[in-house]
Order: structure tokens, then sequence, then C-alpha cells
């Protein structure tokens, strides 16, 4: 029996020494989809820190113990977990992953890491599913795609601006959107229209990104997981990795091609049954007649100084526009039209699509390229052509791409990126409250009797402008389609952009690595407006306008990582770095005056002396912009078993934009995840998966540049030097902006086959730097402080479900749901901030107010109680269906409204969310995507307008008759165009109160108590502007391998059909007003004005390998 217990022991001990032996495995790790190996598979032996990366063909070499666990995992790829039993030689298949829980991610500074160690939210998307989008740009192509990511596309055509804001605005006045990193090179989303007034859309340099070279897009959200980023990543980051290469059979060579046709669908819809008239009389409208009994086109028939009311008519009805089409039937009567020539009145069904018409675009890129024992390298030119969906705009851009790993050593790599781009743009059109806005003629200046003879006649045969004389339109520019075709300006953009980042493996437990970046663009602006007159001099305007712009961005950090700390199962990574970050911005820009010579496009071509000094518009303007901010952080990653996980991150800031006192400011963060399906080996049931996670962080942000000193601007005043003052007064103690963060989140998977990661947030933002009104009687209208809070609070759910995978299909479907509430709390004292107004003070406007959400309107709202002379407060009242009635002149022709602009509505959506649909079956596959946004109001200036002029089909009923008797002062029937306006007449005398019986004229019902310009009602025009849209369907079909073997030419083929912005579920605005129109890309959301028709694509795109 001893000698047995003595074998024994040897025995186990033996086996425990060949357990503990350390060996080495090698293998392939190939794709199941291709059978090609795939680089860069991240191989971790589990509970550990130690791994390899697989190299350019997939292999991979590991010294491992033989009772060790291997854990493969790759971005888009289902990790595997394979015990190594002792075997020398372990080849692994990787499929796509279904439901990506533990895939593997690109976090802050680049670092890639499993998504099951992340204690905050973030979201991945690659980058064939955004060139597959066909959106116009990256930013476009998000939309429905990610939780709380909000896209917000401006008004206008192809090439303008998109805006993007995750988890709800964090800052009163300044950048809400956020950070976009390119291959390590830091980037911003600014420029567009912003407000109101409106202007050209030239876009954005995100626009000129390639979605053809991007490789991954991952979105980091909150303070949290973009505290590395500093002050620039508080609103959340953007990194996109663009491709860097990879082994392929053949020459190396791939081709792409792609059409897509642009078709302007949604027009708004009108009445085309009466034409040009305005308000003049209560009696049926009639065509005018001259002295010969010949009918005339009524010129002087938009306005009267004796309306029906013996008073001049927009004293009764309001200021309205010149697209008043109160007048007469349109019953082809043949007239004298106004500019002298006899037409047919006739209905004009085709006057507002008369404009437009269908865009063509074209991309082509070809690629190279290779993979081997030096490491990747990727080539690529892509050429894009396109044109817009109006005339005279279109754009043109050449880019060229590099990407590459380079294995320099065994311990030096290197990560090279570089892109350059050439961008030409003839025109953007004029958006917004422009008198050369033809979207604003249609709405607010041109008649539904109006035939657009002036865009087809705009030019006489001797190439001068036309002279219209007399033209009844008011608010438009009579030469709007001169100004159109023959002022033209051109952007001409040059855009270098790379980073080359050197990673050193010192020792086996710690590594350096360091980053350089720039981002250089010159943009030029030509303006040339042809002459107007024979002479060649007439009207001619030349202008250049230079902008030169260059960011360097530069960073290094020390890693060191060990296992088993301290003996312990604690494995622990450490990171120190520093970063400096540099901008500098410059700009040039002047004009000519009155021409000496024709047809000459230069500044030296201008009259001088004499009468004709040099004016203000002809001297240069320059503009400056410089910032720096120096940056040292760290971070801490602690990992118990394959569990639980904790990060913790520190880092400071020196930026040149505050005080020196104030300049340096600390944020830290903290995170913890926490795998129980791991942690506790039970039986969970349905139970796959379950994660909870945590974190914490604080971020700062700072100002602009030239904010604490007093700055001058000079100029000329009556030939004469001149300096303005400045207006605002510098900081005494300015101190950056703060942000605090907390959210908590739960990933649940079930049967391996369905998914759900849900996330709630608060986010706390206070010290907002604002521009206090001070007293005019200062010398000053504002002061620069620290003032303010703002919160954001907010759920978002990602669910997932893979119907069934099979060994040659699969059907997956996928949601994204999201709810922010974005609150004022604090505004240091001050009444209101105003961010956009509509027409000045003429109009609503968006502001914030203490205890308001962000992106509340404000207008003139009913009244529906009043205060009479003894004090006593008379109302509200409400009708059979509980419904409050308004207050209403003695007369019943208007409705009280509030003494000042109150709150009216909120632009802000209830819910955001996006369903997604992917099928797969052998070589077909299918992708659909529905996006919604639900809630949330806007102004709706396009709907008040055409109630107001008598556009809309709502203003028909009473006009056809179908109203109530109406009768005039002396009892004369004037037809059955009387209404009876819902309200209750309350004497501020004696307090009675009585329901309104009064009939009035239909005019009372749409004008002025539909508002316009003016102090006049608002609410009429804040309309729910909720939506479901058809984003995207997306068939493809990759040709079998078999095919492709016999034609001994291709190594792979794929064709794509995708139609985008299809059509609409449901949308809730009037009149099929378009629901994405809104008004700039700015932080004053909620407008919208003369909007463009609603647009929906179709693509086309072949791709081959070589």
């Amino acid at each position: 029996m001893r000698k047995f217990y003595f074998f024994l022991i040897i025995f186990l001990a033996l086996g425990i020494s060949l357990n503990a032996q350390e060996i080495t495995v090698t293998g392939i790790v190939t794709s199941a989809e291709d059978g090609w190996g795939l680089p860069g598979v991240t191989i971790q032996v589990k509970d550990t820190t130690k791994g390899e990366v697989t190299g350019i063909d997939g292999d991979y070499t590991i010294s491992v113990k033989s009772n060790d666990v291997l854990v493969f995992s790759y971005v888009g790829y289902q990790s595997q977990e394979i015990p190594v039993n002792g075997k020398t030689k372990i080849d692994v298949v990787m499929k796509t992953d279904a439901m990506l829980l533990d895939n593997v991610v690109i976090t802050a500074l680049g670092i890639k890491r499993q998504k099951r160690e992340l204690g905050y939210a973030t979201e991945d998307i690659s980058g064939e599913d955004l060139t597959r989008s066909g959106s116009d740009n990256v930013i476009n192509s998000l939309s429905g795609r990610a939780a709380g990511v909000q896209i917000i596309t401006g008004d206008g055509v192809a090439g303008g601006s998109s805006r993007i804001v995750i988890r709800g605005n964090n800052s009163i006045f300044g950048d809400n959107q956020p950070l976009i990193v390119v291959d390590g090179v830091p980037m911003t989303n600014e420029g567009g229209v912003t407000g109101w007034d409106g202007g050209q859309d030239w876009g954005t340099a995100l626009n000129n990104i390639n979605q053809e070279d991007i490789e991954d897009l991952n979105i980091l959200k909150g303070p949290t997981a973009a505290a590395l980023y500093g002050s620039r990543g508080g609103n959340g980051v953007v990194l996109i990795t663009t491709k860097k290469g990879k082994k392929q059979q053949g020459l190396g060579l791939n081709f792409s091609s792609t059409y897509k046709l642009t078709n302007p669908y949604g027009y708004r819809d009108v009445q085309n049954k009466y034409g040009a008239g305005g308000p003049l009389s209560f009696l049926t409208p009639t065509l005018k007649q001259d002295e010969n009994g010949n009918y005339i086109y009524d010129i002087n028939g938009y306005s009267s100084d004796n309306g029906p009311e013996g008073k001049p008519t927009n004293t009764t009805f309001g200021y309205y526009g010149g697209a008043v089409s109160w007048g007469p039937v349109m019953d082809g009567t043949t007239m004298l039209w106004w500019d002298s020539v006899m037409r047919d009145y006739t209905p004009q069904p085709d006057n507002l699509s008369m404009l437009y018409k269908n865009a063509h675009s074209f991309t082509n890129n070809v690629s190279f390229q290779n993979a081997g024992d030096f490491g990747s390298v990727r080539v690529s030119v892509t050429d894009d052509r396109s044109d817009a969906i109006i005339d005279n705009c279109n754009i043109r851009q050449t880019t060229f791409n590099v990407g590459s790993l380079l294995n320099i050593s065994e311990k030096i790599k290197a990560d090279v990126s570089f892109t350059y781009f050439d961008y030409h743009r003839l025109n953007s059109p004029v958006l917004g409250e422009s008198y050369s806005n033809f979207n604003k003629g249609l709405l607010y200046s041109w008649p539904r009797s109006w035939k657009g003879i002036e865009s087809t006649t705009y030019e006489q045969e001797n190439g001068t402008m036309t002279e219209w004389g007399t033209y009844p339109f008011q608010y438009i520019n009579a030469n709007t389609f001169w100004s159109f075709y023959n002022n033209n300006t051109t952007l001409d953009r040059d855009k270098a952009y790379g980073s080359l980042r050197l990673t050193y493996d010192i020792t086996d437990w710690l590594t350096f690595a360091g980053k350089a970046a720039v981002d250089f663009s010159l943009d030029q602006y030509e303006t040339r407006n042809k002459p107007t007159a024979i002479d060649g001099m007439t009207g001619g305007y030349y202008k250049q306008n230079m902008t030169r712009d260059y960011t360097l961005d530069a960073d290094f950090l020390f890693t060191a990582h060990k296992d088993f700390i301290f003996g312990t199962l604690f494995n622990a990574r450490l990171s120190i770095g520093g970063e400096r970050y540099y901008r500098n911005t410059y700009g040039m820009w002047a004009g000519t005056g009155t021409w000496a010579y024709g047809d000459l496009y230069t500044f030296n071509n201008f009259l001088s002396g004499g009468s004709n000094p040099l004016t203000t518009n002809m001297l240069p303007g320059e503009s400056r912009y410089e910032k720096q901010v120096n940056s040292l952080y760290g971070f801490l990653n602690i990992s118990y078993k394959n569990f639980l996980f904790m990060d913790f991150t520190g880092r400071n800031d020196w930026s040149s934009t505050l005080p020196l006192d104030n300049n340096s400011y600390f944020y830290p963060s903290a995170t913890l995840s926490f795998i129980a399906t791991e942690a506790f080996k039970i039986n969970w049931g349905p139970i796959s998966f379950l994660k909870v996670r945590g974190s914490a962080a604080t971020t700062a942000s700072d100002d602009l540049p030239y904010q604490l000193d007093f700055t001058y601007n000079t100029g000329s005043f009556g030939g004469q030097l001149a300096t303005t003052l400045p207006t605002q007064v510098p900081p005494l103690q300015l101190k950056p902006q703060r942000q605090r963060s907390f959210e908590i989140g739960l990933d649940l998977g079930l049967w391996d086959k369905f998914n759900m990661d849900v996330t709630y947030y608060d986010i706390y933002s206070w010290d907002q730097i604002l521009a206090s009104p001070m007293a005019v009687s200062s010398g000053s209208s504002s002061a620069r402080i620290n003032t303010g809070i703002v919160t954001n609070k907010g759920i978002e759910a990602i669910l997932n479900y893979n119907v069934f995978q099979r060994a040659n299909s699969y059907l997956q479907v996928g949601m994204n749901i999201a709810r922010n509430t974005n609150r004022i709390v604090d505004l240091g004292g001050a009444d209101m901030y105003i961010l956009s107004e509509v027409w000045g003070s003429n109009g609503p406007a968006i502001a914030v107010q203490e205890g308001e959400q962000y992106g509340t309107i404000y207008g003139w709202d009913y009244v529906y109680t009043m205060e009479t002379k003894d004090g006593n407060v008379v109302g509200p009242f409400y009708d059979d269906n509980g419904n409050p009635l308004p207050l209403i002149n003695a007369a019943g022709t208007e409705y009280l409204k509030t003494n000042q602009r109150v709150p009216v509505g909120n632009c802000a959506p209830a819910v955001t969310g996006g369903i997604n649909l992917k099928y797969n079956y052998k070589n077909l596959s299918l992708y659909a995507l529905i996006d919604a946004k639900l809630g949330g109001e806007i102004y709706c200036g396009s709907y008040v307008i055409a109630m107001q002029t008598g556009q809309s089909n709502e203003t028909l009923y009473e006009r056809e008759g179908n109203g109530l008797p109406l009768y005039d002062g002396e009892g004369n029937f004037l037809g059955n165009y009387g209404v009876v306006l819902p309200g209750v007449y309350v004497d501020p005398e004696t307090g009675e109160a009585t329901q309104n019986e009064e009939v009035v004229h239909y005019y009372y019902n749409y004008m002025p108590n539909f508002g316009g310009w003016g102090n006049y009602l608002t609410t009429p025009g804040i309309v729910n502007n909720t939506w479901i849209k058809m984003r995207e369907i997306t068939l493809s079909y990759n040709f079998p391998s078999r095919i492709l073997e016999k034609l001994k030419v291709f190594q792979n083929a794929s064709l794509s059909i995708t139609g985008r912005d299809l059509f609409y579920f449901y949308k809730s605005l009037p009149d099929n007003i378009n629901p994405e129109g809104t008004l700039g890309t700015g932080n004053a959301q909620g407008l919208e004005y003369g909007s463009f028709p609603m647009t929906r694509s179709f693509i086309v795109s072949l791709r081959f390998g070589l």
C-alpha cells in the first residue's frame, strides 16, 4: 500500500509538472466567409493579459502552458475559447458575429479592447455598412444606426452640412457636436448655416471623408468614454479607422463603380384653383379689366390702403408676402400678363417642381493592397462627380489615400495613414430668409398663378440682364434667376491629413507609442458676378476669400502590463502619456468696387480718384484663430480573472484660451464592468451572458481664442481709417466649463440568440461660458462670465435578435431606441438667451430659459384668462370636449395674445430610434433600415405662410361656398364665406364672458390669426414633427467563387442595389412639408421655412478584385 501511495504521488507531481510546462502553439486563423487568413486577430491566454496577434496570413505563434485556454477575438467576428490540452498546432475558423456581445472595439487613443471589458457604452459600425448606405457623407450614414445619436441634415442639397449630437446639448452657446478622430487626426464638424437668416451651406470637411477608405467607425458616448480626449471630447468622440490593406489573391487590385440617382419627389401640397390676389374685398374675387374691357393682370392686387374694412389691408390682416393667392379662379381666361404678353390665366400645378431635376452621381474607386512579412499596405484613388437637384450646382472630388502597417523590426511597428483630396464645388443654393432664395420665392413671393417665366427669360439675346420694369411680386429679387445662373461662386479645397504612430516593445511588459498627426486645408472661394449691361462693367463683381487652416497633434504613451500581481489573480495595465494640440487658422478676403474695364475679373479693375475713392468693401479683411492645449494623462486597467474589469483615468489640460490662473484643469474617470455569467459558474438557464457596468467621469472645456482681452477691429469710415470698439467686456477670472457624468448599464444575452444593451446616463454641466447681457449705458452689450447649469438625462436601449443562423443563411433583427431630457437648470440670473430669431423680434425664437428644456420655441400664444379692472381673474373656459377656448375680441375677428414671447413648443424629440434587418442566403444578402423620430415640435414657417397666403388646400373649404352665410354691414348677402372663430369674449370692465358667435369672413381664420411677420400669434405654426422613414434597403449579390475561378480573371465580384430615403411610413407635418427640412445645423433647431422638397436615391454598385 505504501508503494501505491508513493507511485501515486510521483504520478500526480509529474502531471502537475507537465501541466505547468510551457509549450509553443502555432496555427492559422481564417475567415469562414472566404477562407482567407485574418491578420490582426487577438489571441489571449484566458485570465491573463498575455497574448499575441496574427500575422498577415493569419498565422500566429504563442508560448503557453499545456492546460491554458486561448481566447481568439477579432472585430466583427465571434470570439472563441479553445483549450490547449497539450496541442502544439491549433487552427481556427472564425465566423462573423451576429450578436456582437464580446467583439473587439476601438476605444480612446485608438486602443483596441474587448467590449466585455468596458464600463461605458460604445457602438461600432463597419466601413462596409457605411459604404453600402449610399449616403452623401459619413455623418448622414449614421442615421438610425446608433442609440442616442441624433443626425440632423440641414435643408439644402447634397454637399451641405449635417449635425451630429450624442446624448443632448451640454453647452448653451458652445459646440455640442462630438470630436471626430480619423486615424488619430482630430477634426471638428464646424461650418454650415446656423440660423434663420440662412445663407449658403458649403458643408464641412467631414463631407470630404471618403467612405470607400473607412474600415471601421466607433462611437464613444458621453464624457466617460471620451475622458482621455480632454476638452474636445466632452460631447463624445467618433473614431474612424481607415483601411490598411490585407493579403489578397491575384494582383491585389480592387475596383468599384457606383452610380446614384437622386429624385426630388415630395413637394408641398397646394391648391391649384385660385390665383394671385390679396384680401382686398369680402366679395367674390374677379378678374381685372382695363377701360376697354380687356382682361389684364392686376399688378396692384397685392394690397390696398382702402381694404374691406376701410383701412389698409396690412393693418387689418397683418404683413403677408407676395404669394397671396386669395384672387380669382384660374379659369383659363386670356389676359395681358404683367410682362405685357398675352397669356392664359390657368392653374400651375407644376410651378413648385419646375426648378428641380434629377441629380446624378458617379463614384469610381481603384485600390491596391498587399501584405507580407513587411506588414500591409493599401493605396486608393477615388473620383467622385455629382450634380444637384437644381441647376448650376455640382461637385467634383478626387481622393488619394494610403494606409499601411509596417513591421520595421521585431520590436518596432509603424501605423501610417495619409489622405489628400482635391475638392471643387460650383455654387451652393441660398437658404432661409434671403431675397435671392428661390425656395423663399415659391413660398412667400410667387402666388399660385406664377408661371415662372423669369426662370427662362432672365437673359436677353445679347447676354445682358432682362429689366422687368414693374415687378408685381414682393420680397424677392426680380432678378433672382439672373443671379442664380450668372453670379457664380466656386469653392476649391485642398486638404491633406495623416498620422504616423510608432510602437516600440521595450520589454515584454513595457511598450512605448508615439504619434504625430497633421491636418492641413486650404479653402479658396471665388465669386464672379456677370455684368448686367452691354458695357461689361455695370453689375460686375469679383471677390476672393481664402482660408488656411492647420492642426498639429502629437502624443506619447508608455504602457506597462503585469499579470498575477503579487501572486494574485489580478492583472494590471498602467499607461502614462501626454499630448500637444495646436490649431492655427488664417483667412483673408477682398472684393472689387466699380469696374473700370469690361469683363475683367481682377482686384486691379476699379475706378479710383476723384469721386471714386476706395470703398470699404474693397479693403481686404482678415480673420485669425490660434489655440494650443497641452495635456498629461494616465489610465490604469485592472482585471480579475475574466469577469471583473476596473478602469481609472486622469487627465490635466493647460489651455491657451483661459487665464493663466485658471488654464490648468484636471478631470478623472472610473469605470467598472462585472460579467456575472463568467464569475458564477452555475446554470443560468436561458441567460447566456449577463454583464453589469457603471462609470463616472468629469470633463472640462475651454473657450474660443481672444476672449480674455479687449479686441478691436480696424476699417474705414468716410474714407478715413477707423477702429471699432469691442462690444464685450473680457472676463476677469474665466474658468473652464465643467461636466460630470455617470452611467449604469446592463448587457444581457438570452439563448445565444437575443441580446440587450440598456444604459441610463446623467450629465450635469455647470460654469457655462456665456455672454451675459449688460445695460446699453455701460458702453458694452455683454460681459463674458461663468454661469449657468445644463443637464441631460436619458436612457438608451439596443436590442438584437438572431432569428436563425444556419450553414448558408441567417436572419437578424435589431432595434435601437433612446430618450433624452435636456433641461436648463440655471442661467445665473439672466431671464433668457436667444439662440435664433425668426424675422428678428417680429417672429418666434429659439431660446433658453431657466426651468425649460433646451430647444424651446418662444412666441406669442393664445390668452385663456383675463384680469378685470377690479382684479378678478376670469377663465379659463372649455368646450364640450374639455379643450380650452382662447379669448377673442368683441368683433370675433382676432384672438387675444400674450404681451411677450412665451414658451409655445420644444423641438427635442421624445424618442429616437431605428430598426434594422439583415438576411443572408448563400451569396445573396438583404439589409433594411427604418429610422424614426417620435415627438418634438417645430415652427413650420411653410405651413404658416401657406395658410396666410391662401396656398394651402386647407383654405379651400369656405372659398368653395361651404362656409356660413355672410352679410355686409347693410345686410347684403356676400356668399357662404363665413366662419365663427371658436373662442370666448370677456368684457374687460365687467368680466362677463360670452362664447363667440360672430360670423366673419374666412380671411380672419387665416390672417392674421395664423401668424406671420410681426407680433402675431405663433401657436398655430407650432406643429408636431414625428416621422418614421424607410431609410435604406440594400440587396447585394456576391458572385460564387466557382464562376470566378472559371473566368480566371476576378478574385471577387459583387453587385448591390440600394434605395435610400425611399419613403415615409408616417409623417405628421401638414401639407406634405419636408419633415427633415429644418434650417441650419447649429444649436438652434426647430425652425422650418421654405424647405427643399424630399428626395430619394437609387444606387447601383459594382465591385470586383483582380
